[in-house]
Formats: C-alpha cells, structure tokens, sequence
C-alpha cells in the first residue's frame, strides 16, 4: 500500500506494479504475482493534483491498467503493523510506503507569522516575513502566493520575486508519463521521450550522459521489466543463482 498520489506515489506504484506483473513472473518462479496487491489511497480527489484534470485522468487510467487499486478520498486515520485505517475500513497491508510527503519546519511557530494549512511560513514577494523586513524564508519552509496561486517551487533572487514555473512531469511506468508546462498538457510515450530527454540534459557531465542511455539501450530490448531483469541476469553471471 502506498499513501500518498502525488509524483513520488504514481511514479512508485507504476514501478512496484510492472515489477510485480512482468519481473516476478520472469524471475520469481516460486512467487504467485496475482497474490499481490497494490493499493494507491490519498485524501484528494484525484492523483496528482497539481497537473491539469486531463493529465490526472490519464495517469489514474494508466495506473489501473498496470494493475493498481487507486482510492481516493480518503484520509488514513491510522497505520500499524496489520495496515491502514481510512474512513473507519481497515486495509490489510504488511507494507505500508508513505509517499504524501512530510511536515515543513516549524518555522512558523518559532517567528510567530502566518502560515498556510501545511504550516509553511507565508512570505512577501521580496521572500521576506511581514513585520520581519531582517528575516527571509525560502524553500520549502515558504509559501508564496503568485498571481492567486502557488508556484511548484521558489527561490531567492534580488528585488521583487517572480518565480518562472517551467513546468512539471511524472512517469507512470516505463513508457509512459504525464507532461505539463504553461497551456501545454502531453502524455503516454510522447511526455515519457520528453522526460527521457530532460534527463539526460541536466546531468552534469557529457560522459554521463551517453552512459545513461547506452544502459537505457542495453535494457530496452527486456521490456517494461528491463531493468530489473537486466540487474538479476548481469548478478547470475557472476556466479550468483536465480531465486
């Protein structure tokens, strides 16, 4: 069971879901893979809740067509060693992942400011705490309303700050991924090449580069399990039996 639709949740219950569908089956002889659940819940009303509603949809489609149980509306009121308790229904889990992310710094209550419903501290375009013009506040511990709404994320620059959102990705699997940048909203295997190509971009060495997708390349020909099923037969030829 995983807590949480945000990026990290889809993008883990995709990679849990084809591990489960194609690797254990491949690999894992004595493993059942129809025994295996796996459930996504969060409190939202859809998964990933920053994207557009398009973009959503079409991962909740994709996340159930590899198999995932998505709940959604739901709080979980309590998790122990036997699952999770949501709305009063206990659902049994002997894994529990959480993935809707954590408590921001108390910073807030520490300078006696506003905050907003997470507890991050509200702060002035120039990222200063009003009342405050000595203290600055950046990262995750602000929050920063631009133009009614706020921006994935913020940092600090002189002068007035205007944060400039260059967009937002998730993968849901291999192959597939939601893309979503100004009126822009793309997804399936053309926002995965997307992905694919930011990637590599922003490594930070060429030789990195053609690294990565030279072991890209090497998986690929496997299938959507590639990578896994690579690492187990690369560990099998060097004297290491299979399960």
């Amino acid at each position: 069971m995983l807590v949480g639709a945000g990026p990290t949740g889809i993008e883990m219950a995709s990679a849990i879901a084809i591990l489960v569908r194609n690797t254990l089956r491949s690999e894992f002889r004595r493993i059942d893979p129809a025994l295996a659940r796996i459930v996504l819940v969060d409190m939202g009303k859809r998964v990933l809740g920053s994207f557009s509603e398009k973009l959503s949809s079409a991962a909740k489609k994709r996340l159930e067509e590899l198999g995932v149980e998505v709940l959604l509306g739901r709080g979980d009121e309590q998790v122990d060693e036997a699952g999770v308790i949501m709305a009063g229904e206990r659902i049994a889990s002997n894994t529990v992942i959480w993935t809707a992310g954590v408590s921001p710094s108390p910073a807030a209550r520490w300078l006696k400011a506003e905050s907003d419903r997470a507890g991050r501290v509200r702060v002035q375009n120039d990222l200063t705490v009003p009342g405050h013009p000595g203290i600055f506040v950046v990262g995750d511990t602000a929050s920063f309303d631009q133009d009614g709404k706020p921006p994935h994320s913020r940092k600090p620059a002189p002068g007035p700050f205007r944060y400039f959102d260059k967009g937002a990705m998730a993968v849901v699997g291999k192959g597939f991924a939601v893309l979503q940048s100004g009126r822009v909203d793309v997804s399936a295997f053309l926002a995965w090449l997307a992905w694919a190509a930011v990637h590599l971009e922003f490594l930070a060495q060429s030789s990195l580069r053609v690294s990565v997708f030279m072991q890209w390349e090497q998986t690929r020909p496997a299938g959507p399990d590639g990578e896994v099923a690579f690492i187990l037969r690369r560990c099998d030829r060097h004297g290491m039996s299979q399960p």
